[in-house]
């Protein structure tokens, strides 16, 4: 098991814990009174003090996962969908690390999701790229990084912020070649709110900070692979309306206190309906075509576009994104794909999501729209 070798890497402020530190940091873990009433609450055929000693029996992370968060995100998923699947593994060796990168949807289920389905098929879980804002309270810090999460710094002074972005870079880095480790990070800063996945190059210009290198060569080094993830039904999805009111109407939505660490509770634990996780191919043998062009941010935009397209093309769509399209653009184009039940269904679903924006037209068609996207960037791809 990989122990901290290199003594001048600067990593202690964002890594995850080691496994000769489990023990420490559990023992703080044990005594938060709300994590162990939320680890009771999915596995209620244990008590407190049997959970408190199932996690004092561990000794590596591996166990960790494996016998206690894989055995949680099961409970999640028989309570919070109506099915779950994935498909991929074909693509992926198991002793060959990958930057996985998927689209945003939720901010704890993502990554969940990808670990536990790496979990069961025996490789190796990644290390999971997560923001500083997330972490608002101390033991939510201790839990992620216990988990195999390493920290993104957010809200830092712009003096600070290209500094912060080079030693991630060097961490993730580090975290492949070195550690031997996957790591999942997400194709953008924050959720995509309005269900319309796109990269941000500047993903992809962080993971080239940390070399003075040909920067395709090194990006090509880092074996990124898209990975799709499809909810038939965001629990977030009214929570993200007055954001995306405030947008179309040009001005600036200031949070809540609090409102972050809600939605993490609230997309977690609320309906999803079906999941689906797609592993995708790894982007090498494509992106090595870009190899003629100089200008940077260019060859950024287009390995951009190509994870893109890889994310849409593994889409899996749902009633939900059939019917939003077609009530969206008034239409009957994929009434194939749904029954008048199914579709009476999802307008019931939306009603009730939106009772606080009751004759709010612009509400309504934003809420379409976010099920709908997925279905047109699929189509997007189709067509070319």
């Amino acid at each position: 098991m990989f122990e901290q070798k290199k003594q001048d890497l600067n990593f202690d402020d964002i890594r995850p814990y080691y496994d000769n530190e489990y023990q420490t940091v559990i023992k703080k873990l044990i005594e938060v009174d709300q994590l162990m009433k939320a680890i009771q609450m999915y596995l209620p055929e244990l008590s407190q003090v049997e959970i408190k000693e199932i996690l004092l029996s561990f000794h590596t992370i591996r166990d960790f996962q494996s016998k206690m968060v894989c055995r949680i995100i099961q409970s999640l998923i028989n309570s919070s969908s109506e099915g779950f699947t994935y498909d991929g593994f074909q693509h992926l060796d198991k002793h060959t690390p990958y930057v996985l990168i998927s689209n945003h949807r939720d901010i704890v289920s993502d990554s969940a999701l990808v670990n536990f389905c790496l979990n069961i098929n025996d490789y190796d879980t990644c290390e999971i790229a997560i923001g500083s804002n997330l972490l608002a309270k101390p033991w939510i810090k201790d839990l992620v990084r216990i988990n195999k999460s390493f920290i993104v710094k957010r809200n830092i002074p712009k003096q600070e912020l290209l500094e912060a972005s080079k030693n991630l870079s060097t961490y993730i880095n580090h975290t492949l070649k070195d550690k031997k480790q996957s790591i999942w990070i997400a194709q953008r800063e924050g959720r995509a709110k309005d269900g319309c996945d796109k990269t941000n190059p500047g993903v992809l210009k962080m993971l080239g900070l940390c070399t003075d290198e040909n920067l395709l060569e090194h990006l090509i080094s880092l074996n990124i692979t898209p990975v799709s993830i499809s909810y038939e039904l965001d629990p977030c999805d009214a929570l993200k309306i007055p954001e995306l009111l405030n947008k179309s109407e040009g001005k600036e939505y200031v949070k809540s206190e609090g409102e972050d660490e809600y939605s993490m509770i609230l997309g977690v634990q609320g309906k999803k309906g079906h999941v689906h996780v797609q592993f995708g191919i790894p982007i090498n043998e494509e992106i090595k075509q870009f190899s003629h062009i100089k200008n940077k941010n260019e060859l950024l935009k287009n390995i951009a576009d190509v994870i893109d397209r890889e994310i849409y093309a593994n889409y899996r769509l749902w009633n939900s994104n059939y019917v939003a399209y077609d009530l969206l653009n008034k239409s009957t184009k994929y009434a194939t794909n749904y029954t008048a039940e199914s579709k009476q269904q999802f307008i019931d679903y939306m009603n009730k999501k939106l009772s606080n924006f009751t004759g709010n037209e612009k509400a309504k068609q934003l809420f379409l729209q976010m099920y709908a996207n997925p279905l047109i960037n699929c189509e997007s791809v189709a067509v070319k």
